[in-house]
């Protein structure tokens, strides 16, 4: 890769076994039926917790996805700036994980291998057992993968 290419990580996290849960897994896969830059790299984050800081320290820019409670209308799509995230309060927009989101972002932050991140966030309908995402959600997909598609143009050199 050229010196001048900015390297830019794009992660969906999630878990395929609880529903809408998975949705930033599922965004991932069909990004990675499109064609990037050598510079862009999709990644599966499943459901990584602490060990997404080593999938952000050596890049310029990230982009996560993962299902967001925010309180909003299901299958809404939320782009936060990575300040907006930490900057929550409990019971705002966090990440349904065990070790939620903001606190990855907080200790990339604090140990400075934080890149300039923006998250996109589904709201979910459903955080139960299954593997297929429910319609509202679903639904939400193509538009979610050409926003992230759009963000990453716009971050290329």
């Amino acid at each position: 890769m050229p010196d001048f290419e900015k390297r830019i990580v794009v992660i969906g996290v999630g878990n395929l076994l609880l529903a809408d849960e998975g949705i930033g897994v599922h965004a991932v896969n069909e990004l990675k039926k499109e064609s990037f830059p050598s510079s862009v790299e999709i990644i599966d984050g499943g459901t990584a917790g602490i060990d997404l800081l080593y999938l952000l320290e050596d890049a310029d820019s990230a982009i996560i996805i993962d299902c967001v409670d925010a309180g909003t209308e299901p299958g809404s799509i939320l782009r936060m700036p990575v300040d907006e995230l930490m900057l929550q309060k409990p019971g705002q927009a966090v990440s349904l994980h065990d070790i939620n989101l903001a606190e990855v972002l907080s200790m990339a932050k604090s140990l400075g291998v934080l890149p300039q991140t923006v998250i996109f966030g589904v709201q979910p309908v459903e955080i139960e057992f299954g593997t297929e995402l429910t319609a509202a959600v679903k639904n939400t997909l193509p538009r979610l993968v050409q926003l992230v598609k759009e963000e990453i143009s716009s971050l290329i050199i």
